[in-house]
């Protein structure tokens, strides 16, 4: 695993604190000062974890081609935006939505139709409608899902050392997407939105994260690629937050927490030069 930071080594591989950990960091994450106390690592899943494959425009273009759409990836993705605000709108507003799997099927084939429509003709209603449930079939299947190049290094090498789980906001598909990925069998545990009837940032469900991993908020930490939902819902239970920015957008200066970039800086992050 590639080391991301030189440090100050200690006993047992352990760094106090790392020499690139600057002084407004630490201000902002006091914990990192003592990294050897964290005892569990739980993250999110969608954009941490793993990503749709080949892409989510892709797999649309390739389902309506099915249906006898012909589709360019630049077509639907100039749709993205103002189906995603809408999403994004419906989600915030109807905050129930994914804590119940009925619900969160319907959010999705809303989305999709969104994103159908433009494509298919007033008189073909029931092309649209089979577009959107064979969307929301792939993306319910392990074949539209990858894990990210960083996840499997880094779960076996977290394996053992800490208690490691999952919080998701997922329907009830997420336990055999990861299953198909051969990722369940380094996690302790899984928690997800669908089946625990909470959502984030609800700190219900951090909670309940807490409970299965046995431990306390001031010995966890939480990496997920959402401020809002990851960043603040771990923060309300006293769980160190970690912002995974993968794309690279953000600028850590403006941020109230450590961010990464990929899973490979995460053992530093944590105080480890082995």
């Amino acid at each position: 695993m590639p080391k991301s930071a030189s440090a100050s080594v200690v006993a047992g591989g352990w760094c106090t604190v790392p020499r690139d950990h600057d002084p407004r960091l630490l201000s902002i994450a006091p914990w990192l000062a003592q990294p050897q106390a964290i005892r569990a690592v739980i993250f999110d899943a969608g954009f941490t974890l793993i990503r749709p494959t080949p892409s989510l425009p892709e797999i649309l273009v390739g389902v309506g081609a099915a249906h006898g759409l012909a589709i360019s990836l630049d077509d639907l993705r100039a749709h993205l935006p103002n189906a995603a605000h809408h999403f994004a709108g419906t989600a915030h507003v109807l905050r129930g939505t994914w804590a119940d799997n009925a619900a969160i099927n319907a959010a999705w084939m809303a989305y999709f139709a969104d994103l159908y429509a433009p494509f298919v003709p007033p008189d073909q209603s029931d092309v649209l409608r089979d577009c959107v449930a064979d969307a929301l079939r792939a993306f319910d299947g392990p074949a539209a899902w990858e894990p990210y190049p960083d996840v499997r290094p880094t779960l076996a090498w977290l394996h053992g050392r800490y208690t490691l789980g999952i919080i998701s906001d997922w329907g009830i598909s997420l336990g055999p997407i990861l299953r198909a990925h051969n990722l369940l069998g380094a996690l302790d545990f899984l928690v997800v939105s669908a089946t625990s009837r909470r959502a984030k940032p609800d700190p219900a469900l951090f909670d309940l994260a807490l409970q299965r991993a046995d431990a306390l908020g001031d010995y966890t930490v939480y990496i997920g690629d959402s401020y809002v939902q990851d960043i603040l819902g771990a923060r309300s239970v006293g769980i160190h937050p970690i912002l995974i920015d993968r794309r690279g957008r953000l600028d850590p200066a403006t941020l109230d927490c450590p961010v990464i970039h990929s899973l490979d800086e995460l053992p530093a992050l944590l105080g480890h030069t082995d």
